[in-house]
């Protein structure tokens, strides 16, 4: 009896460790997918777009508008050269989950691109209020 118990115990718990991975990867995907569409507009401004999403933490908005800022004050001319979301000037136009590893209220969620452009992406995500928000990702993901 004590061995079922454990076994039932031992199961759900791994069940719900895997859900709250699959969760944060799954929040992570659909921040990045979203900013990786809207990055192909014509009028793109990675601050405005983060700044305006449900799914970054303040910590994460103020961390991406301050290297922005940072590097324009630098250079004025050409400010950042890369994407500091993406942290490179090229990206997949759609990534997927490779793994994702939950601590607490804490993921570090990796994704990476198709075969064609298998790109890897670190994201790094807090659980808040019950759902899991963006607080880093390439360039602000360390």
């Amino acid at each position: 009896m004590r061995f079922l118990l454990l076994s039932i115990l031992l199961a759900t718990t791994c069940l719900a460790a895997d859900t709250g991975a699959d969760d944060a990867g799954s929040a992570a995907m659909a921040f990045i997918n979203g900013y990786v569409t809207a990055s192909r507009s014509k009028n793109w401004d990675s601050a405005k777009y983060v700044n305006a999403s449900p799914l970054a933490t303040e910590r994460f908005k103020r961390a991406n508008a301050k290297l922005i800022a940072d590097a324009f004050k630098a250079d004025p001319e050409v400010g950042l050269d890369a994407d500091p979301v993406v942290g490179g000037n090229d990206c997949p136009d759609r990534y997927t989950v490779k793994s994702a590893k939950v601590s607490g209220d804490t993921a570090h969620v990796v994704l990476i691109g198709p075969k064609d452009f298998p790109a890897k992406l670190d994201v790094r995500m807090v659980k808040s209020g019950g759902k899991w928000l963006v607080d880093g990702s390439g360039m602000t993901a360390r």
